[in-house]
């Protein structure tokens, strides 16, 4: 799919529509944030809007969007960080927003999508077409697992990348605690499953080497990504809303609830905070400079 330019007769503009995709075009089969999956997903985030606080700070120290930049942000249908990098961008710059699933793309505010800065696309990145050296930063945060071909991913958003372009990714990386917690509770009560591929840190610095990266300007940092609530009620109810887990054994959902209290507690680290429970949900940043 070719984001087009609606904007400008210059062919090299990578714009497209500011306006909200209509509801019901088709969704690729491989994608999962469909139906109640995006409900309940959208309904965590709108009744914990506080809970990813220390995310905002985590993207902006890595990606550091500002003024006149063009950022590509894919797998972003949530919304979370949209107005944020909109706003930072600003009128000058350039903030295309892509993402497979129609449902998500409904869940972002109208006022953002009526930026003029702001540009959508209904797509997966690993099927995005946009002319060479069209960006500045590209962005993504726990979505790259879902991406059925990552090595024409990445090699696609090298491609989009000017000289000096930056990338940065954040995700689910094997062999950590939030991998086994994905794998032992997520896929096995998600009410789509959760059949993905999450990144070695071997692998990732082979996709950046095949798309054409440097690897001397190829990191993996570690991501301190922390959850906040101020009960660890709240904390299972949004854990057991954002990832779906319909499937646990239990009558009620209070039951639910404390299943997924138990499990987030045997796999992850949770700590009182002064009034807050604390979730440690850390991830790994797989960041590449063109």
């Amino acid at each position: 799919m070719t984001i087009e330019n609606t904007k400008s007769p210059v062919a090299s503009e990578p714009l497209r529509r500011r306006t909200r995709p209509p509801r019901g075009p088709k969704v690729p089969k491989k994608y999962l944030f469909t139906g109640e999956r995006a409900r309940l997903f959208q309904a965590a985030l709108a009744e914990y809007p506080n809970a990813r606080r220390d995310c905002l700070s985590l993207m902006r120290g890595h990606l550091q969007p500002g003024p006149g930049d063009r950022v590509l942000g894919f797998g972003e249908g949530s919304g979370f960080f949209c107005r944020a990098i909109a706003e930072a961008v600003g009128s000058t710059g350039r903030y295309v927003i892509t993402e497979p699933s129609p449902e998500l793309f409904c869940y972002i505010a109208q006022d953002v999508l009526d930026l003029p800065q702001v540009f959508t696309e209904i797509t997966a990145i690993e099927d995005l077409e946009v002319p060479p050296d069209s960006f500045d930063k590209a962005w993504a945060c726990g979505a790259f697992h879902h991406c059925s071909n990552q090595t024409e991913a990445v090699a696609r958003i090298f491609r989009a990348l000017k000289p000096g372009g930056r990338m940065v990714i954040f995700d689910v990386f094997t062999g950590t605690p939030l991998a086994r917690h994905f794998d032992t509770c997520v896929a096995r009560y998600c009410s789509t499953g959760h059949e993905v591929k999450f990144l070695s840190e071997e692998f990732a610095r082979t996709l950046c080497a095949l798309a054409g990266f440097d690897e001397s300007k190829v990191e993996i940092v570690n991501i301190p990504h922390r959850l906040c609530f101020s009960s660890e009620w709240d904390m299972g109810k949004f854990i057991l809303k954002m990832h779906a887990l319909t499937r646990l054994a239990a009558n009620t959902e209070e039951e639910r609830i404390a299943k997924t209290i138990d499990s987030l507690k045997e796999h992850l680290t949770v700590e009182r905070e002064g009034d807050l429970w604390v979730l440690h949900f850390d991830q790994k940043g797989l960041i590449a400079v063109k």
